[in-house]
């Protein structure tokens, strides 16, 4: 059985840094969940975002470390789902 070096981290990224950070959290070992796109229609970003909140909650909940990469965007629907409370992960 071959040990998945992401099992233990994973990293919320705003979607403008999204490609410029992918090979740098990688070689970090970490997992990562993109965040919606700043030009997306706001409800279909909410229910995204809402999913985006359900997998850290689950994550979480089973000892994973979870950090944001943000840019700012989606500030209101961040807290809303509880994610603007993560740590934040490197300078965005």
């Amino acid at each position: 059985m071959t040990v998945d070096p992401r099992a233990s981290r994973v990293a919320v990224v705003a979607d403008s840094l999204f490609l410029a950070r992918l090979q740098e959290l990688r070689d970090g070992g970490y997992g990562v969940i993109q965040l919606p796109p700043a030009s997306l229609d706001r409800e279909v970003a909410r229910e995204w975002i809402a999913e985006a909140a359900d997998q850290v909650a689950e994550y979480r909940r089973t000892g994973y470390w979870v950090g944001l990469v943000g840019d700012g965007a989606w500030s209101d629907e961040l807290a809303a789902a509880g994610l603007a409370t993560l740590p934040a992960l490197g300078d965005g």
